[in-house]
Parts: structure tokens; C-alpha cells; sequence
């Protein structure tokens, strides 16, 4: 690959980000999880949650975000995806009103990664054809 002289235009228009993407998975508090999974997870020791926002690469736009309950003594993870939905509008300000919508809860195996169970949740949700994309 040769070195790009100053001046000269730089020929990046065949890059295109495609798929989904997300930030790092931050651990939340229990008061902040949707209460799906709450119920879903419930009974279980020492579960830890976490959530991230799941982004269209190509975009660069929010789809939504998932939430895991992780329990790692049992190897297992939990998750949901959510998208926001409008759903009123404040009468007086005329300000949208959003509400959290919710797949069913999801269980799957756990091995010790956060990241790698956000990508196994994700594969779950193109297998079931829930892709975000497809979201309404």
C-alpha cells in the first residue's frame, strides 16, 4: 500500500459499515431493568445486570437497547431487546410520551464474557426474526 500524498483525495467511498454494532456493556442497578426481566430472573442469586444501546453501523442510529441478567454461578444469561415507542402526547405541552417495548425474555448459556453474551443475544435475535431492523 503506497503512502497518501497531502492534497491528494483519499478514495473511501467503498467503506460501508454495515451490521449491528453496540457500546460496552454497563452494569446497572436492579431498579433500572425492565420488569420482564426481573420477573424472568427471579429466584436467582447474585444475578448482575447489564445494558447497552445496539446501533445500525451503517446509520450510525439507535434500534434500541438490550438488557442481560447474568448469573454466573448457573452459566446463564437472560435477555431482552427494547424499543421506545410513542405512545401519547402530554396534552399540555404537546410533548411525546415514550413507553418501553419489550421481546419475551430470553435464556441462553453464559461463559464468562459480557461482550460475547451481548453478540449471542444479538445472533439470537436474527435467528428468531427479531433483528432490530425489523422492528417497527
Amino acid at each position: 500500500m503506497r503512502e497518501q500524498p497531502v492534497g491528494e483525495a483519499v478514495d473511501d467511498d467503498y467503506f460501508v459499515p454495515e451490521g449491528l454494532m453496540w457500546l460496552p456493556a454497563k452494569e446497572i442497578d436492579v431498579s433500572e431493568v425492565h420488569q420482564s426481566l426481573v420477573k424472568a430472573v427471579a429466584g436467582s442469586r447474585g444475578v448482575e445486570f447489564f445494558t447497552t444501546y445496539v446501533l445500525d453501523a451503517a446509520m450510525a442510529s439507535q434500534l434500541g437497547r438490550v438488557q442481560l441478567a447474568i448469573d454466573h454461578t448457573a452459566g446463564e444469561a437472560c435477555g431482552i431487546f427494547l424499543t421506545d415507542r410513542m405512545a401519547d402526547a402530554d396534552p399540555a405541552k404537546s410533548d411525546p410520551i415514550f413507553v418501553d417495548e419489550a421481546t419475551e425474555p430470553f435464556k441462553f448459556r453464559y461463559f464468562d464474557d459480557v461482550e460475547e453474551a451481548v453478540w449471542a443475544y444479538s445472533e439470537h435475535l436474527k435467528k428468531a426474526g427479531i433483528h432490530p431492523w425489523m422492528q417497527p
